[in-house]
């Protein structure tokens, strides 16, 4: 069993190895509403926007907390909370519009004109997904099954809806919830996160994973 865990996770390691965390990334938002004043905070970091188009370089790659504070009459307003995962040697392209912050491609550094789609990257592959889900079929108890998902986390990112069908494959509400605390940081739509509270049968786990994300580092 170890054999088999340590072999997968080298694999999902070595095609996904160019997002591990450093600080080595940019980040590029686009503002859809040129006449608001903004500010953007990444972690401790707070960066003021001019203009429409707000360009961050030399920032550490995977998850980032983030919220965007919007200026009216000299006060200050949060139109935005959430986090977002940045690749490594890359600039991930956002933008904001109306209260929502998506990512809508990575831009890799020193190929020109070449944009990868988000669907494509960071996200792990269809193909990839399907074979982890095959392998924790595989194994017969809960337990294994967990050890298998949680290797995964820490070289792969995945979309909430992603680490939803992930939880079905457990028996027990205590191992989704335990799942789902780990994954929160690895998914590239924090925002969507509710998807996979949904996915808690009872309403206990569903406050714990709630209390557990509000009680990460302020952003």
């Amino acid at each position: 069993m170890r054999t088999r865990l340590q072999f997968l996770a080298l694999f999902l390691f070595l095609v996904q190895m160019g997002f591990s965390q450093s600080k080595i990334a940019s980040l590029q938002v686009e503002f859809q509403q040129t006449r608001a004043n903004y500010a953007i905070q990444l972690g401790n970091e707070t960066f003021n926007v001019k203009g429409d188009v707000l360009i961050i370089d030399e920032l550490n790659s995977g998850f980032n907390p983030v919220e965007i504070y919007e200026f009216r009459k000299n006060r200050k307003f949060l139109v935005y909370r959430g986090g977002i995962n940045l690749a490594r040697k890359a600039t991930t392209l956002a933008f904001f519009s109306n209260g929502d912050f998506e990512v809508f491609g990575i831009e890799p550094y020193f190929i020109d004109d070449e944009v990868i789609v988000v669907d494509e990257a960071p996200v792990i592959s269809n193909e990839m997904f399907q074979q982890l889900k095959n392998s924790v079929e595989n194994d017969s108890f809960d337990s294994s099954r967990l050890e298998l998902l949680e290797s995964t986390l820490r070289t792969n990112f995945f979309t909430s809806h992603q680490i939803k069908e992930l939880m079905s494959l457990l028996s027990f509400d205590s191992g989704r919830l335990q799942f789902a605390k780990s994954a929160y940081k690895s998914v590239v739509d924090p925002e969507n996160y509710f998807v996979v509270r949904d996915a808690l049968q009872f309403s206990s786990s569903k406050s714990a994973l709630t209390k557990y994300i509000d009680s990460l580092p302020a952003y």
